[in-house]
Parts: structure tokens; C-alpha cells; sequence
């Protein structure tokens, strides 16, 4: 209770982004500071427990409930921390760190996580842990039970541990998974292109009576035009059928699978295979 007190008595100096009138004590404790990045907009952290400066540490510690919110940026866990430096005479955040039941919002597009942490001058994301997801509004998903990088500048992400990229119809699965989000016309996050590594397997068709599953080594999916591109040891697979091969060009929007082989004369890939059972 009695830094609770100590507490309250710093907040006049930090509530609000250079508010010349005290702030007065809430449940809701409140602090802004300047980031250390392009954009101009503060970070307004807050907490319903408690909102910790420790200045020999360069700190904001908020527990309870605590948030962080820039511009169309959100972050909310039950702990944050974020590190500043001082800069002409102002506390330029530069990281953030979440702890516990994390939810971001980064203009529409939700990732969750037990744990992350934030750049703000790079942009990048970094989400730790199993169950891990990003959804866009366009209800695109990654998810992963290792780890999601994503750096909101560029739009690229990293998944590792399980990852999963789905569509409604669709999902492509890997050892990794390296994505592409672009911003539409309306500034929302949608996936643009996937490019998988190891044990990848594509799946179309989902919700129908007969989906298509194909598996390869690796995989580039381009979501904007519904087509995939699998190489090494590619099968693809509807019911019973099958065909081998050492490449394919999948449509998914059509249906349509071309299956081709090796480049090398020398592979045993040289040839395509089909195996194809028919209703007695």
C-alpha cells in the first residue's frame, strides 16, 4: 500500500502527455510517453492494479488489466513493461514487453499469445509460447505453438512450432512458415503470399465431401491469386487417387493440379505417376 501511495504521488508528472494540470489518483492508473519511432503519437499505458516508474531501471512496470496503446495499436496482458531511454529531456519508449493472456490489436488484425514483445522503432513483434494465433478481419489465420514473428512495418511473419496458415476453405502446414500481409484499400492486414519448409501439406477443398491433400518439401502459396506451387517429392491425393511427382502448380480456386517431374534426367522424379481406383 505504501508504494501504491509512492506511486500516486509521481503520476501528476507522467499522466498524459505534458498535461500542466495535476492528474488526479483513479483505479485506472494512467502514464504516456513518447516512442522512439517515426510516428509521432504517444503510448499511453494504463493498469487497473498498479503502475510502477522505476527510474534506476528505466521502466514502466503496470500490472492488473495493463494496456498499451498507440495510434491504431493495442496491447493488453495482465503485466507490461516497457523500457525507455531519455531523450531531450523526454522518456522515448523503445520496447514493450507482455506478459500473461496477451491480446494485440494492430489495426484489426488480432494476435494472442501467453507472452510478446514489441520494438517500436523496428516494428517488430515477437509472440512466445503454444496458441499462438494472428487473425485478420478477412478471417486469415496463423497460428503456431512456438513462435510468431511479425513486423508491422513490413508485413512479414515467421512461424515456427506446428505453424498453420488458414483459410476458410483452405490451410497450408509446415515446419515454418513465412508469410507476406499487405494492407488492402481499407488499411486492414490480408495475407499475400506463403512459403513453406519441410513436411508441408496443402489442403483445399475444406468442407467438401472430397478435399484435396497434397504434401511436399516445400511450398509457395499465393493467396492472392488461390494458386501453389510444391516441390520435392509432391503428392497429391482426393480420396483413394493419387499422383506423384517432383513438382506441382495447384489452382485452388479452379481445382485444377498439374503434376510435373524432375528437372533432372538423372531423378527418380523423371516421370509423373498416377494411381488412380476405380468403383467396381
Amino acid at each position: 500500500m505504501k508504494r501504491l501511495a509512492i506511486l500516486l504521488l509521481l503520476l501528476p508528472r507522467l499522466a498524459l502527455a505534458q498535461n500542466n494540470a495535476p492528474a488526479q489518483p483513479t483505479a485506472q492508473q494512467t502514464v504516456s510517453a513518447t516512442p522512439a519511432a517515426s510516428s509521432k503519437e504517444p503510448i499511453v499505458i494504463e493498469a487497473a492494479g498498479s503502475l510502477v516508474w522505476q527510474q534506476a531501471d528505466k521502466t514502466y512496470h503496470a500490472i492488473g488489466d495493463a494496456s498499451a496503446t498507440r495510434g491504431a495499436l493495442n496491447i493488453k496482458a495482465d503485466e507490461l513493461i516497457a523500457h525507455y531511454v531519455e531523450e531531450n529531456g523526454q522518456n522515448q519508449i523503445q520496447f514493450l514487453e507482455a506478459n500473461g493472456h496477451v491480446v494485440i490489436n494492430d489495426n484489426g488484425a488480432i494476435a494472442v499469445a501467453p507472452h510478446a514483445q514489441y520494438n517500436t522503432v523496428t516494428g517488430d513483434m515477437d509472440l512466445t509460447g503454444q496458441n499462438l494465433k494472428i487473425t485478420t478481419k478477412k478471417n486469415e489465420i496463423l497460428s503456431a505453438n512456438q513462435q510468431i514473428q511479425f513486423n508491422d512495418k513490413s508485413g512479414k511473419a515467421m512461424a515456427l512450432g506446428a505453424p498453420v496458415m488458414t483459410r476458410p476453405d483452405r490451410k497450408l502446414s509446415a515446419d515454418r512458415l513465412d508469410g507476406q500481409f499487405v494492407k488492402d484499400e481499407t488499411g486492414n492486414w490480408t495475407l499475400q503470399t506463403g512459403n513453406a519448409a519441410g513436411h508441408v501439406i496443402t489442403t483445399s477443398g475444406i468442407g467438401t465431401a472430397n478435399p484435396s491433400i497434397s504434401t511436399s518439401d516445400t511450398g509457395f502459396y499465393d493467396a492472392a491469386h488461390g494458386t501453389a506451387l510444391l516441390t520435392g517429392n509432391v503428392k497429391l491425393s482426393r480420396g483413394q487417387n493419387q499422383l506423384n511427382g517432383d513438382r506441382a502448380e495447384i489452382n485452388m480456386n479452379t481445382g485444377e493440379s498439374r503434376l510435373l517431374p524432375s528437372l533432372s534426367p538423372n531423378s527418380p522424379d523423371h516421370r509423373v505417376r498416377a494411381i488412380l481406383y476405380q468403383n467396381k
